[in-house]
């Protein structure tokens, strides 16, 4: 007897069916399993992220100090940085395990610092245990210091949130190429360009504009014309003439007067060698504070600094007149007045110089020493003056 074809194939479809079934079950199986790795994975992230998070809370806590020690009768919530040390903690924030915080405090007062180390640790949801440290220092640093960081800094002062030097006076006007003009003198046409980096000027040009009004193109073809570099040297003048002279808050009414620069190596510089511009009134009585701005010109790109003094004139001297005095002070504590610092003579500057500042008192008057800066007592500058000109 014979089997036909038919026969033979019949089941096959069966079969087909139950291996394609099979095959499913297998890629059901194994997609499960990958979503469970997707779950777990994303818990893992969720919960690292909280981890850093609470390390990190926990390290801005130890630096939120406000005394280095804590008076006799603290008020609520106030933190001293002898609060830092060892401690524990748990806490559940939402996920689904508790987070336990343990930090380890170790003291390093040969360097004036804490270190310390938070280490987070959580179970994640197949039980495996997970950790996380953060490891920091925190300064022991009188918190009143702070205060300083308002305050212009002493010396070579970093460069301002615009990208510019901040030698480079306030009023200057920012031309969007790396450079700012600015007029020494209000209503005439001479304009310095600086360079935002260095604070040096690159260029002297003639434009019959305001300030506000001048753009790039106003200075495209002067904005480089020297062939060396201008050194800026700027400050302010301040007077205090009564029967005390008063350093901290001088309000005594502006003299008529002139800014003027000696430099002692002319044969380094051009014709002239440099040019002085304030603001002092014609008369007695219409200001109180006198702003200056000189401009050294060097002779060639070779020539990278100049010497020289400052000196006031056009205001009677001596006996029964007026005696000129600088602020400056060892602010840096090197032991020698910097260029930086005002000096008598100036030696080789080899940059701009800013708060280059006076005060005229009267002749009856030494120049006050002035008090150190103190921010716990509300002083932040450095009042100390010292005789220039009898």
């Amino acid at each position: 007897m014979s089997i036909s074809s038919a026969q033979l194939q019949r089941g096959v479809t069966l079969i087909e069916a139950m291996v394609a079934v099979v095959v499913m079950a297998f890629g059901m199986v194994a997609l499960a399993g990958l979503q469970g790795n997707f779950r777990r994975s994303a818990d893992v992230a969720k919960q690292r992220g909280e981890a850093i998070r609470l390390s990190q809370q926990d390290v801005e806590l130890q630096r939120a100090f406000s005394e280095l020690t804590l008076p006799a009768n603290p008020a609520s919530g106030v933190r001293a940085f002898t609060d830092i040390v060892d401690g524990k903690d748990t806490l559940s924030v939402g996920t689904n395990t508790s987070f336990a915080i343990e930090r380890t405090v170790v003291a390093l007062p040969e360097y004036g610092v804490t270190s310390v180390n938070t280490t987070v640790r959580w179970s994640d949801r197949t039980g495996a245990d997970l950790r996380l440290g953060l490891d920091s220092l925190v300064s022991r640093v009188d918190p009143a210091l702070a205060t300083f960081l308002q305050q212009p800094v002493e010396g070579a002062p970093a460069r301002r949130p615009l990208e510019r030097s901040a030698q480079i006076p306030t009023g200057a006007k920012n031309l969007g190429d790396g450079s700012s003009a600015f007029k020494p003198v209000n209503g005439s046409g001479l304009v310095w360009v600086f360079n935002n980096l260095t604070g040096m000027i690159t260029g002297k040009c003639d434009v019959n504009k305001p300030l506000d009004d001048i753009v790039l193109a106003d200075v495209a073809a002067c904005k480089t014309n020297f062939i060396g570099m201008g050194f800026l040297v700027s400050g302010f003048v301040r007077f205090s003439t009564g029967p005390v002279a008063d350093p901290e808050a001088p309000a005594s009414p502006a003299l008529p007067m002139d800014v003027q620069i000696a430099v002692t190596v002319p044969a380094n510089y051009l014709a002239p060698a440099y040019e002085c511009f304030d603001n002092a009134p014609a008369l007695v009585g219409a200001q109180s504070v006198v702003a200056y701005y000189c401009v050294i010109y060097t002779k060639d790109a070779a020539t990278t600094n100049w010497s020289g003094r400052l000196s006031l004139s056009g205001i009677a001297l001596g006996a029964g007149n007026y005696r000129v005095c600088r602020y400056s002070a060892d602010y840096n504590g090197n032991g020698t007045i910097d260029n930086t610092e005002h000096p008598a003579d100036y030696v080789k500057v080899n940059g701009p110089l800013s708060r280059q500042n006076f005060l005229v008192v009267s002749f009856a008057n030494s120049c006050p020493a002035g008090l150190p800066a103190d921010p716990a007592n509300g002083r932040f500058i450095n009042t100390a003056t010292t005789q220039l000109q009898p």
